[in-house]
């Protein structure tokens, strides 16, 4: 079966990727748009197709169209194609957003083109143009029926999953998509920064946590969220808990804090598996809500 041409508007980490996958799963790339001609350059150069920083230029060319910008600017490049009369009836044209709704390419589906987001449930830090990327990976997607049925399709060559989130929806998802990736580096780095207190530096103190990093998602992999989880809290030593908090109090207030509202989420999921007796919990659910009070001698 013939597979569909494809365009790229933004050639950043997205951009790059989408392209190379695609291409290697045999869709044929025909154009490249940015805002900045370096990066439009390279990406199409790469391929051997043209490129433009007029996203007008290559829309045209194309069956199906990615617009891998950054969020803020997708509802202005559509709009700007579409006041040229650019968009083609019968076209597909998807963002890549995991936030924003399909109503950001209005524009082109007023011109007869089909509308959807294609969000790839993935980190592409460092990855500019990495091939097989995108197997095993989830997809979210939203939009027409045609859209949706194509996009499950581009996703399936990839090797790829693809999962439906409702409008109503889509800021829900990716804000837990934001906690799972976003802020498990943000805690990696608080950890980092009290290994650094003992004399490591940040490079080794990130080396040493890896294999612990890599053991936790293993654990996640194999056993559920649930069944993960250990430390502390879960087997109710309050006495370690107790010297967290005070070295904590005498270190950083800020990851004092942060190690309070982490542990009072894990006291929740505690109750769940029932791994601990209530008066236990009640202990600790103490000592993390009462700096001053709650102290366990």
């Amino acid at each position: 079966m013939r597979k569909t041409s494809f365009a790229i508007i933004g050639a950043g980490k997205v951009g790059n990727i989408f392209a190379a996958n695609l291409y290697q799963c045999g869709y044929k790339l025909v154009g490249v748009a940015s805002r900045t001609p370096a990066s439009a350059a390279a990406l199409a150069e790469h391929f051997g197709v043209p490129w433009s920083v007029n996203p007008l230029d290559i829309v045209r060319k194309a069956e199906v169209v990615f617009i891998t910008t950054s969020d803020r600017y997708i509802e202005n490049v559509v709009r700007q194609i579409a006041f040229s009369d650019g968009w083609c009836k019968g076209q597909y044209v998807y963002h890549s957003s995991g936030a924003l709704f399909t109503d950001v390419l209005i524009a082109a589906k007023e011109q007869g083109a089909h509308i959807g987001a294609l969000h790839p449930l993935q980190s592409f830090a460092g990855t500019k143009g990495k091939k097989n990327y995108l197997s095993g990976v989830y997809f979210a997607v939203d939009g027409d029926t045609q859209a949706i049925e194509l996009a499950k399709t581009m996703v399936r060559d990839m090797g790829g999953h693809s999962f439906f989130v409702p409008p109503d929806k889509r800021a829900l998802y990716h804000a837990a998509a934001c906690i799972a990736s976003n802020y498990l580096v943000v805690l990696v780095h608080n950890a980092v920064n009290l290994f650094q207190k003992f004399g490591l530096s940040g490079e080794e103190a990130t080396t040493a946590l890896l294999p612990l990093l890599q053991g936790t998602l293993d654990n996640l992999a194999n056993k559920g969220a649930e069944k993960a989880l250990t430390g502390p809290i879960v087997r109710g030593d309050v006495h370690t808990v107790a010297a967290h908090l005070q070295a904590l109090d005498l270190t950083d207030d800020d990851i004092e804090k942060l190690y309070r509202q982490m542990g009072l989420y894990t006291l929740r999921l505690v109750q769940q598996i029932n791994s601990l007796e209530e008066p236990q919990i009640e202990i600790l659910r103490k000592m993390l809500t009462d700096k001053n009070g709650g102290r366990y001698e």
